[in-house]
């Protein structure tokens, strides 16, 4: 053997191995990564159902390639292949022909094994399905053949055509190569052999056309043809039968083409495709569009209606539209000043904390350090005794791009900035000094004034939390800032990859190309490493065939944080469904899935028991998922409807509340999201949290997602809907309808209204001329008993700094707008006082403008000063409004000192 071809060997050897190398290193790492998460069944389904499909389609390619490979040497007598090389006309011999032959196969079929194992998830689900007991209303399947079976179908004929197509290509190459097909004097020549070979191709793509022609029939069901989504008049009394008819003009392309094999003529086949490609020209595109456009469209409702009913009726199902129950919400505007008491309750849940101003000032003043970092603030629900209060809460976690660049080595990332460190939270109504939220978890470590314990802040698994590190090593971890010093710790918990040999070692480096993980001599046996921290990483990683919520969030549990992610199961393939934004047509929020912070472990839990398609992924996983009962009931009491289906829900129901199949096609009542102002800009509403104690509710609050609607082109307000997240009541939504002879101010109304009052846009010039930003923050339509108000709390953020401050408060009710120093003030204002109870000398006292709180004197006096401050500061700041309501505060507390000391 020659040097050349033995160091070609070598290096190709060198290769594979390098090759087999990083992908034996990324099996054990996964297989070894799911094992400690307790899920190494589901690893060993899938990677087995790859490696077992990878084979298959492997196979078949090359037996059905290999098959027509041999014959195409045999029966056409290929001797020699024929190439030209500079010109210069170069003859291979049949052995290096048949090699090089065979390394096209095989390069062939690892591309089609590689396409085939790809689809691993529709195999699985096929052979495990669940079926849906319901019915599609033209052929009355149900509906499980179109979700799991029909994509099977149409990926094994696309597979099956490509694998034709790709062999007949090669096959007629070799042909032409070795002579049997040839160009003379202008004129094609082919051998008897190679033209029998590749018609007897070209007839098994015919049958694929006929196979693809009955899938076209049922694909009817997702048409976009016509007037609605899914099959129409036009589809199913033109298209349907029109298919049927190129079925049967398949198949006598088919015969005319086994014809032409038995006379080796292509004349056959030529003439059976020019009345295929005639028929489906005009059977299935011109007769169809004629149709459409002469019958159909001058006569679109009556033609139209029975198909636009089944279009109403599969996406109120596809988008579970059809649990929302509808009752009327009366609108009495009753409310008075006693409805805001602290008995009621109702104002220590009104949301004046929005998330993106908050987030900036959780930074400026919750950060302590460049590399602390707040990636999102969430709003949640916690009992505080007996207390049931709503919060905004965010994780403080390590932003590794905002370490010093000096800082940024291997050791600091990987050995000693491993984790965050705890939460800020507040209560989503309160204003503290100088317009800043009132804490009430704060600092490091945790500083906390509710009952609230919290014994492991640290957070090894979140949004930001990215490298891998590694753990237990000779060097201790940074735990937290402690003035100029850093506390240090060692992890105590069972989270990440024990490093327990130099094997494990070696195989880590290689898949994490990390030469680090090997020379370095801080690693102990009891190391152990942690990958895949990032929650938007590591649960997709488990199930990729779900959908995610955009946006987990942050409990505390057991002493502990857990992160809550938000699973959907979707599909496009719910016959007659409009899609949502093109992509999807069914979606449910079947799944809630948990992560401890602390040791990064992964629950599944299964809270839609009626869907299907979690059905079948429960068939095909079966250790994988836990009924919602197993999940323990303090992490129960934190999972809400999410915000994401929510949204797509009200964007579909704003056009299919309308179950009338004639309204439906007037858009008679077509409703829209309402628009608001935020900062200075129009937007869309957001779906907003917030606590509520509803109309026929006795006793009970609810922690509910809210969303108005408005008519089409009109601003005013029409219906709301909600969806709960308590308990028992957990999903449903309802939709409250206002009465139809009663107008009722829209958010973008009530904005231009707080334009229009003369004292809120004076107020707005004098901080804009004072170089401050005004940011107006989310206007939330609050339902309170049997009425309605809008709050909408105004931001100040000063030029020179980053840091937002709330300063005031503003409330709709009915035709008025008034501004608050806060919630207080502005009821105050909106309601008047309520009742105040005078004590007798030496016992408590009620006063304003914080309705219904019991005052000493000391508590008096105390008030007395943070109004007479507070009064010096505005008339600093030149706003002379607030300063005059400071003094008729004071004034107000001083009277009752002097009534309280007679």
């Amino acid at each position: 053997m020659k040097t050349g071809v033995k160091i070609v060997i070598l290096i190709g050897v060198i290769i594979f191995i390098i090759i087999a190398l990083f992908i034996g290193a990324k099996i054990w790492l996964n297989y070894t990564w799911f094992n400690k998460l307790g899920l190494l069944s589901v690893f060993v389904k899938v990677i087995w159902t790859k490696i077992g499909m990878w084979f298959t389609f492997f196979f078949i390619f090359l037996i059905f390639a290999g098959v027509n490979f041999i014959i195409a040497f045999k029966k056409g007598n290929i001797q020699s292949i024929k190439i030209q090389q500079g010109g210069v006309p170069v003859e291979i011999s049949r052995k290096i022909g048949v090699i090089i032959a065979l390394l096209g196969l095989l390069i062939l079929g690892l591309i089609m094994a590689r396409n085939g194992s790809g689809r691993w998830e529709l195999i699985l689900k096929y052979f495990n399905k669940a079926e849906f007991n319901i019915a599609d209303p033209v052929f009355h399947r149900d509906l499980s053949f179109y979700v799991f079976t029909l994509p099977v179908f149409l990926f094994l004929k696309s597979w099956s055509l490509g694998t034709i197509i790709l062999t007949m290509i090669a096959v007629s190459f070799l042909y032409l190569v070795s002579g049997n097909v040839s160009f003379e004097n202008n004129k094609l020549t082919i051998s008897d052999q190679a033209k029998k070979h590749i018609i007897s191709l070209i007839l098994l793509i015919v049958i694929i056309i006929a196979w693809n022609y009955w899938l076209k029939v049922y694909q009817l069901l997702f048409s976009k043809r016509g007037l609605i989504y899914g099959a129409g008049f036009t589809d199913v009394k033109v298209s349907r039968p029109s298919f049927y008819i190129m079925i049967a003009v398949s198949l006598f392309t088919a015969v005319l083409t086994y014809i032409g094999i038995k006379k080796n003529s292509f004349k056959q086949p030529l003439i059976g495709f020019g009345i295929l490609i005639a028929g489906a020209i005009v059977i299935t595109g011109i007769i169809p569009g004629i149709v459409q456009q002469i019958s159909v469209r001058p006569n679109e409702l009556v033609k139209e209606l029975p198909y636009i009913k089944n279009n109403i009726n599969y996406t109120r199902k596809g988008f579970n539209l059809e649990i929302i129950e509808r009752e009327a919400f009366p609108v009495e505007d009753s409310l008075t000043a006693a409805d805001f008491t602290p008995e009621e309750g109702i104002t220590k849940n009104i949301r004046l904390w929005d998330h993106r101003p908050l987030k900036a000032t959780f930074s400026q003043i919750q950060e302590f350090r460049l590399y602390y970092d707040f990636y999102d603030v969430d709003v949640d629900r916690y009992y505080f005794g007996d207390e049931y209060r709503q919060v905004m809460l965010s994780a403080r976690e390590i932003n590794y791009d905002e370490i010093p660049p000096e800082a940024k080595t291997w050791v600091n990332e990987t050995l000693q900035f491993t984790h965050g460190y705890g939460l800020v939270m507040a209560p989503v109504n309160e204003i503290g000094e100088e317009g800043l939220p009132v804490l009430i978890v704060k600092d490091i470590p945790p500083k906390i004034s509710v009952p609230l314990e919290l014994e492991r802040p640290e957070i090894y698994y979140g949004e930001e939390t990215i490298p891998y590190v590694i753990v237990n090593t000779k060097l201790a971890e940074f735990d937290y800032p402690k003035g100029d010093t850093n506390e240090t710790v060692r992890y105590a918990g069972t989270g990440g990859l024990q490093i327990k040999s130099s094997i494990r070692k070696f195989l880590l480096a290689v898949q994490l190309k990390s030469l680090e993980i090997i020379f370095t001599k801080y690693l102990n046996p009891d190391s152990r490493l942690m990958v895949f921290r990032s929650i938007q990483e590591r649960v997709p990683k488990i199930a990729p065939f779900l959908k995610f919520d955009p946006n987990p969030y942050l409990v505390v549990h057991d002493k502990k944080l857990f992160w809550i992610i938000d699973a959907y199961t979707i599909t496009d393939q719910f016959p007659y469904s409009t899609p949502s934004e093109g992509r999807y047509n069914y979606i449910r929020n079947s799944v809630k899935i948990t992560v401890d912070a602390y040791t990064g472990d992964v629950k599944f839990y299964i809270i839609d028991r009626e869907d299907p398609i979690i059905k079948t992924y429960s068939n095909i996983f079966p250790d994988m998922f836990n009924d919602i009962s197993e999940m323990p009931e303090g992490l129960q009491r934190h999972i809400r409807y999410p915000l994401y289906i929510f949204s797509v829900q009200a964007e579909i129901y704003s056009t299919y509340h309308m179950t009338d199949p004639q309204v439906f096609y007037n858009k008679e009542d077509k409703w829209n999201i309402p628009r608001e102002i935020y900062g200075e800009e129009e937007t869309n509403m957001i779906p907003y949290y917030t606590i509520v104690k509803f109309p026929d509710a006795e006793q009970n609050e609810e922690f509910v997602l809210i969303l108005p609607f408005t008519p089409t082109n009109k601003n005013n307000m029409l219906a709301w809907i909600a969806a709960m997240c308590d308990g028992e009541n957990y999903g449903r939504i309802i939709e409250y309808k206002f009465p139809k002879e009663k107008l009722l101010y829209g958010p973008l109304q009530i904005e231009s209204r707080i334009d229009q009052n003369s004292e809120i846009s004076q107020l707005f010039t004098l901080w804009g001329q004072k170089g401050s930003s005004v940011i107006r923050g989310n206007l939330l339509v609050i339902p309170i008993k049997d009425s309605l108000i809008y709050v909408e709390p105004v931001y100040l953020k000063a030029e020179q700094s980053e840091l937002p401050e709330l300063k005031r408060v503003i409330i709709g009710y009915q035709d008025n707008i008034v501004i608050g120093l806060n919630l207080e003030d502005a009821l105050y204002k909106m309601f008047g006082r309520p009742e105040v109870a005078i004590a007798e000398k030496g016992e408590a006292v009620m006063v304003e403008p914080e309705a219904g709180v019991l005052l000493s004197i000391k508590n008096l006096v105390d008030r007395a000063v943070s109004h007479y401050n507070r009064a010096q500061t505005m008339l600093r700041e030149g706003d002379f409004a607030g300063y005059g309501l400071q003094i008729e505060q004071l004034q107000t507390v001083l009277d009752q000192l002097e009534e309280r000391t007679k």
